[in-house]
């Protein structure tokens, strides 16, 4: 029986590295697209949850995002930009493309230089005394073989993210309606009242 050139150590090296080679070969080859959905019954008109919806500020209300985030161009609908440089998010883009008030968006986020994106809807229909809200995104990891894997999960886990969301923005227009009310109720309060004491006829 004749000896092999090589140790056990190198043997055990290589096995690894044709493993490694292997496995990022197929990332390589595995689809780096996935797509989200959510769905909600808002507890308000498409017109009063709108305007959280074709702003990147109404955005920042109910979404998460990097604390460097700044805002650019107009201050709502198509052009509507927020940009960010973060040390742990990277530098990104959120832009609405398009916003047909008050039942569709389009928006679409770019990060790293466009290496990756995602582009999303949001569409709102009356439902009952409220508002349904349809949320859809599809994204492109780019091609790092490493991204292949990691869109294997996207799906559900990007889905679970906007659920989470919408059920924040519940809240937010809950609280919003609630504020209203309370400000409309104080200031019938405040309405002066004469005193029918004070009535002179003429």
């Amino acid at each position: 029986m004749s000896d092999s050139p090589f140790s056990f150590g190198t043997k055990i090296l290589g096995t690894g590295a044709l493993i490694l080679f292997s496995l990022l070969g197929l990332g390589v080859v595995l689809p780096a697209t996935w797509e989200a959905e959510a769905t909600i019954l808002l507890p308000t008109t498409a017109d009063a949850a709108f305007p959280y919806l074709d702003s990147p500020k109404g955005w920042l209300a109910w979404t998460p995002w990097p604390d460097s985030s700044t805002l650019s161009g107009p201050a709502r609908g198509a052009g509507a930009t927020m940009s960010w440089d973060d040390p742990e998010f990277g530098s990104g883009v959120f832009t609405i493309v398009q916003a047909d008030a008050p039942r569709h968006v389009t928006y679409r986020v770019e990060v790293n230089d466009g290496r990756m994106s995602t582009d999303g809807t949001l569409e709102l229909n009356p439902e009952g005394a409220g508002t349904r809200v349809r949320w859809r995104e599809e994204g492109d990891l780019g091609r790092n073989p490493l991204m292949g894997y990691w869109a294997l999960s996207m799906d559900g886990a990007q889905s679970d993210e906007l659920q989470k969301s919408l059920d924040r923005l519940v809240l937010l227009l809950v609280d919003s309606a609630g504020s209203a009310a309370a400000d409309s109720s104080a200031a019938v309060e405040s309405t002066a009242v004469p005193d029918s004491t004070d009535y002179e006829p003429s």
